[in-house]
């Protein structure tokens, strides 16, 4: 194939010639309002051409064409009427050596044969053309480059177009040139992801799609984009985010789908968040070391009962090694034998350290997607949170690091683990103040599912309860046995607010 093939008289035979009986490609001459002038011209879409179509297509003094979607497909962008639609093309979509010139200054990129359709309108001002088409590229003003310094093999060393991909794209430039800021599509792609993740069926989704469909665009069109979706959605993962709106009947289908429940009745289940705040020399690092190894055994816990063991992480960083393994062991001489190899199975700890979660998530991350922990527990946020605990934007940012622990596809686990974040109260709170007596910001209130609170008692310590998702449990009044380290209650305490 030569480098270049352009409208200069003698010089488009040979090269018409070469393309047709080299390469395959097969021609149609045309009209000056680029029509084919043979009637049964699509038949070329399955064979080459005979000697005698060969020389008319040589002969021929006019606008030559080729077949596409045989040997190449080609996008055809005309930049006459947008000129914004070249720099899109080029921005993109794959390079490709191989690039025309129309006769009003559009381009024709050339592509490998894959699976593109023909489309005329679909895109603004960029058309596509593959099986069943044709694009004229010599005679007139048309032209065609070969811009590589390597030389030209085959078609089939071009690049391919990604056609969902494609669409995707196009689908975005289209909604921000309609609205400004490419809301709709993006809102559409959070709707199907979340009925996909909802466990709604292809026939439900596509069910939505007249009501969907843009003025201008066809409902074939809406069913096409809203597929690409669909399966994006179960193959790569999705996840609805922002907004998502459902009906009543999605309100009885999630009854059957609420969170595996671990522990009480909407006290911790999977996927929770759960914040214990208390006063510094409370216990509260004890009481969490505590509440993991009876989950590791699926063991009481202050009257509580785990519905299984679990396995759990403790991610801690006060307390030196040593000492951690002081207090287990004072611990463990109460189990019995079959909790001691379920502890020993289950129940992962970290020693005293300075961990940045936001630095060091990667590292954290692939530890967890290691063990695959139930649970997890940061042990206390201070050690954890290079921030200003004052601020809230940062407190956000840094809660927001850690509810991607909780996301069960980013950490390769069946279920979302649930997250037990270790706090202080700020100086001088009270039971009184509650849950807002926290240090810092006030987000982490926000953030919670679940909140258990130490505060100093007349004997011993309480421990009070907050559950968005359940009945509040009583508050317990406990003290450390001095024989096993683990809180044990005093006496039964009234009912807390529901």
């Amino acid at each position: 194939m030569r480098q270049l093939i352009q409208n200069q008289g003698e010089s488009l035979a040979p090269a018409l010639e070469e393309l047709a009986t080299e390469y395959g490609v097969s021609l149609l001459p045309c009209t000056d309002s680029k029509r084919p002038t043979w009637p049964e011209w699509k038949a070329l879409q399955q064979r080459d051409l005979n000697a005698d179509e060969l020389t008319e297509v040589v002969n021929h003094q006019g606008i030559v064409a080729a077949v596409t979607g045989r040997q190449f497909n080609v996008v055809d962008i005309d930049c006459h009427k947008d000129a914004e639609a070249l720099e899109w093309a080029v921005e993109n979509l794959p390079y490709t050596p191989l690039v025309g010139r129309s006769q009003s200054g559009g381009y024709h990129f050339y592509y490998a044969v894959g699976d593109v359709p023909v489309r005329t309108g679909q895109f603004n001002n960029i058309d596509t053309r593959g099986q069943g088409g044709y694009i004229c590229f010599a005679g007139g003003k048309y032209s065609i480059e070969w811009r590589d310094d390597q030389e030209f093999h085959s078609f089939d060393d071009l690049p391919k177009l990604d056609w969902n991909h494609m669409q995707r794209l196009e689908a975005r430039r289209r909604e921000a040139q309609k609205d400004g800021n490419g809301d709709w599509h993006e809102t559409k792609l959070r709707v199907v992801a979340g009925m996909v993740h909802a466990g709604k069926t292809d026939e439900y989704i596509l069910s939505h799609c007249e009501e969907w469909t843009e003025p201008g665009y066809s409902l074939q069109q809406t069913i096409e984009e809203i597929s690409v979706m669909m399966k994006g959605a179960r193959e790569k993962g999705f996840e609805p985010e922002g907004i998502f709106v459902r009906s009543l009947n999605d309100a009885f289908d999630l009854e059957n789908s609420k969170p595996d429940e671990y522990l009480g009745n909407g006290f911790i289940a999977a996927g929770f968040r759960v914040l214990v705040i208390g006063a510094p020399k409370l216990g509260k690092s004890q009481f969490v070391l505590q509440m993991l190894t009876s989950a590791a055994c699926g063991s009481d816990l202050l009257g509580f009962q785990w519905d299984r063991p679990h396995k759990v992480l403790w991610l801690q960083a006060e307390i030196r090694g040593p000492y951690v393994a002081q207090r287990l062991r004072a611990m463990v001489d109460s189990f019995q034998p079959h909790e001691k190899e379920l502890l020993n199975k289950n129940f992962f700890w970290t020693e005293r350290g300075d961990i940045n979660l936001v630095e060091q998530f990667d590292q954290v991350k692939d530890l967890i997607k290691l063990i695959k922990p139930e649970i997890i527990a940061i042990d206390p946020m201070a050690n954890f949170f290079a921030g200003d605990e004052a601020n809230n934007a940062e407190v956000t940012a840094f809660l927001k690091k850690v509810n991607t622990l909780t996301d069960e596809k980013l950490l390769q686990m069946a279920k979302p683990p649930a997250i037990v974040l270790v706090h202080h109260t700020r100086k001088g709170a009270t039971e009184k103040d509650g849950f807002e007596g926290a240090r810092g910001a006030s987000s982490l209130v926000g953030w919670m599912d679940t909140g258990m609170m130490l505060t100093k008692a007349d004997q011993g310590v309480n421990l009070n309860f907050m559950l968005r998702n359940g009945p509040w449990p009583k508050a317990r009044n406990m003290q450390i046995s001095h024989d096993t380290l683990k809180f044990e209650e005093l006496n039964d305490t009234t009912e807390t607010h529901n």
